[in-house]
């Protein structure tokens, strides 16, 4: 008994000091002040509670009444990889690749500052070229299609037109059909993509003498180093008259060699990436043309018939390249009942200072022998110098050039003029 009751004792006295030890104020306090955040959180914790069952009842009236009733609920992925959605254009592809489409798009913004040495200066804005390309293939990779829309603010006008439409089968690298309304392979300067050229825009000569686009067939192909191109056309009209169908009987007909002697220079002005190894094609084709619609462009009239060739070629190694061609047209002038002989060239360097900066030059030349057209103001030599900055290569990218034009017009005296052009670009 006496063990138990010390036991006991003892016991009583640790409790006591324990009570003492919690009872003392400065731990009180601190006692009290968990219990009151402790109070506090269970508040909050009601609220997010209620909230919750609040918006799971919205969800589940949502569920049972909306379009997607019965099925279960859809996953939305968070954005995509750029890889996913675009490849030189946004598209999109089948598994199998049979079926594809693409979108691409292109905007040229341009302010030209003339001043001729006789009459008033000109300033002008203008958007120069807006694109629309849809393209892809239909039911096999073989099969491909292309439209392509356009809209200019250039001639004082704000044309919307669709400017290409065609299909292509392609039987092997050899041999492609294409029929429709197509880019013609005559001109290298103008079968390039107008974001792709050196400068703002397409030499003096290759105004004068281009054979742009038309309705037709063409049969085109490669066999190693060679390429060809072979195409029945209706009459082929320059870049400032209208129309698409034939007047008379006669077609148009074209045909192009290109031969890669080192590396493929290709259709491509302005490379941002340098040429690792050199590259040098040269290319020659022949056309001809009964034409149908007035050009003061190219100096031709309705019921001429012309007789055209162009030779041209290009080098590109690292960050140099040069790109020349020579154009003659024989002209049976329809009005004149003469034969005309006209003449023009180009040739054109640029070079990479730094990976974004690049210089260019250019001299180009038009001789007519005959005043055929009214609106044609005669011959004229072009010198221009050009600075281009590439933001992200040729997609986002500022060109700068600055012409003399030296005009010799068909009567006594001469014109010249001074051409100062800013323009801008987006290309995807």
């Amino acid at each position: 008994m006496r063990v138990r009751g010390g036991f006991v004792a003892q016991a009583r006295l640790i409790a006591g000091l324990v009570l003492s030890t919690l009872t003392t104020p400065g731990l009180a306090d601190e006692l009290g002040e968990l219990r009151h955040q402790l109070a506090e959180q269970h508040k909050v914790m009601q609220a997010l509670e209620r909230r919750m069952r609040e918006l799971e009842a919205k969800e589940q009236e949502r569920a049972g009444h909306g379009v997607d009733s019965g099925y279960a609920a859809g996953t939305r992925k968070q954005g995509f990889a750029a890889e996913d959605v675009y490849d030189k254009g946004f598209f999109i592809r089948s598994k199998d690749g049979r079926y594809s489409l693409s979108l691409n798009g292109f905007l040229q913004a341009r302010y030209t500052l003339t001043a001729p040495d006789s009459g008033r200066s000109r300033n002008n804005f203008d958007v120069v070229l807006a694109h629309l390309a849809f393209s892809g293939n239909v039911f096999d990779p073989k099969v491909k299609y292309f439209f392509q829309y356009e809209t200019t603010t250039l001639g004082n006008s704000n044309r919307s037109t669709l400017l290409d439409w065609w299909m292509q089968y392609s039987h092997s690298p050899y041999l492609r059909a294409q029929a429709g309304r197509f880019l013609l392979p005559y001109s290298r300067q103008f079968y390039a993509h107008p974001g792709h050229l050196l400068f703002p825009d397409l030499s003096e000569a290759d105004y004068a003498f281009n054979l742009h686009r038309a309705i037709g067939l063409h049969l085109s192909g490669e066999m190693g180093r060679l390429s060809y191109h072979g195409l029945a056309t209706n009459s082929i009209r320059a870049l400032d008259a209208g129309g698409q169908q034939n007047a008379g009987a006669e077609v148009a007909w074209q045909g192009r060699l290109e031969y890669d002697l080192l590396d493929s220079y290709g259709y491509l002005e302005s490379s941002p990436t340098p040429a690792a190894t050199p590259q040098l094609s040269i290319g020659v084709a022949a056309a001809f043309n009964p034409v149908d619609q007035a050009s003061r462009f190219q100096n031709v009239m309705p019921g001429d018939r012309t007789t055209n060739v162009t030779i041209d070629g290009g080098f590109r190694y690292q960050g140099f390249s040069v790109q020349a061609a020579g154009y003659y047209r024989r002209n049976n002038l329809e009005a004149l009942d003469e034969i005309g002989h006209d003449w023009g060239y180009y040739g054109q360097i640029g070079y990479y200072l730094t990976e974004k900066l690049e210089i260019a030059g250019r001299v180009s030349g038009v001789d007519f022998q005959f005043a055929n057209n009214p609106r044609t103001a005669g011959d004229v030599r072009e010198y221009t110098g050009g600075v281009n900055y590439y933001l992200y290569g040729h997609h986002v990218k500022l060109q700068v050039d600055y012409s003399f034009l030296d005009g010799e017009p068909f009567v006594e005296g001469s014109t010249s003029a001074d051409r100062l052009r800013v323009q801008t670009q987006i290309l995807f």
